[in-house]
């Protein structure tokens, strides 16, 4: 049996959480969020990689390893596994609100 991306996550989910429909295009939303914030917060590091990198074709490869490293383990510290699990709690948290609220307009419509 196939599980859902909320029933693979390994937790109880409330009611609320289980009518939030997630899919494969949404963990890719998230993943593509988490990697954008990841260059926002490397880039620096992207500056001084390049900086080295600037006026070398070859000797890149073994001149800017370090710069290189630096930036690829920032890049990873930012679209970790806790960093997305955390991405994807915040964004079924805004789509429960979202159904409350929808919930609450269609009353007050009554």
């Amino acid at each position: 049996e196939k599980k859902s991306a909320m029933e693979s996550a390994g937790k109880e989910w409330s009611k609320d959480e289980q009518k939030c429909r997630w899919s494969i295009g949404d963990d890719a939303r998230i993943k593509d969020k988490a990697d954008l914030w990841a260059k926002s917060q490397c880039k620096n590091l992207l500056a001084v990689y390049g900086q080295c990198a600037k006026d070398r074709v070859v000797s890149v490869a073994w001149a800017c390893g370090k710069e290189r490293d630096a930036y690829v383990k920032c890049l990873q510290k930012f679209s970790s596994e806790p960093y997305l699990s955390m991405l994807k709690t915040e964004s079924i948290n805004l789509r429960i609100a979202q159904m409350r609220q929808a919930k609450e307009l269609e009353k007050a419509v009554k």
